[in-house]
């Protein structure tokens, strides 16, 4: 039992590393909670600075945090499927709400994305595919984010087991949930 709440604690600790705070602090000095959207992540960094590069840096170290979390798990629990979902679970919950800015963070995608990556590829796949058909759409992001992500639910059982059923809920829950305050805006077109 020890075991697996260090897993937890670990993986939320590694998730709640606030790239885009210290990135965007670094380059530019200024407080990205309290610019553009507020939001702690990747798109705001780039909308803060106006820095693909920056943009890009902190997309990849966000999910990278989810790639560490899993390959972990898989480490010290030889694989185990729900030592992977609750290591994607809790990193995605750390960055979503990092303790070292009172809770204050980003949406999650990124770093779900990294996680879900190394072992279930076919909900990183499902929901890029569900996204580009979204662009090719509507060319908003956040409409795009958050039609891919409701997607996994409705496409995902086909492919997976059932026990992952409720790991794919609860992460698609929580990326909805720090999608709230763009959901009305997305499919308006605002």
């Amino acid at each position: 039992m020890l075991a697996w709440l260090g897993l937890a604690l670990g993986a939320y600790l590694f998730g709640s590393i606030p790239f885009a705070y210290l990135l965007v602090s670094m380059f530019s000095g200024k407080d990205i909670r309290n610019e553009g959207t507020g939001n702690v992540g990747a798109m705001n960094a780039f909308d803060v600075t106006g820095s693909k590069a920056l943009g890009i840096a902190v997309m990849i170290l966000d999910a990278f945090k989810g790639v560490v979390a899993v390959l972990a798990a898989k480490d010290l629990f030889d694989a185990n499927d729900y030592a992977m979902q609750l290591a994607t679970l809790s990193a995605t919950l750390g960055h979503c709400y990092p303790i070292w800015l009172k809770f204050r963070g980003g949406r999650g995608l990124a770093t779900a994305a990294g996680a879900t990556l190394m072992f279930v590829p076919s909900v990183f796949v499902a929901w890029c595919v569900v996204w580009s058909l979204a662009w090719l759409y509507s060319k908003r992001l956040h409409f795009c984010n958050i039609s891919a992500t409701i997607s996994l639910l409705l496409i995902e059982p086909i492919f997976l087991p059932v026990n992952f059923y409720p790991f794919l809920v609860l992460l698609v829950g929580l990326v909805l949930l720090r999608h709230r305050d763009v959901m009305k805006t997305a499919f308006k077109g605002g």
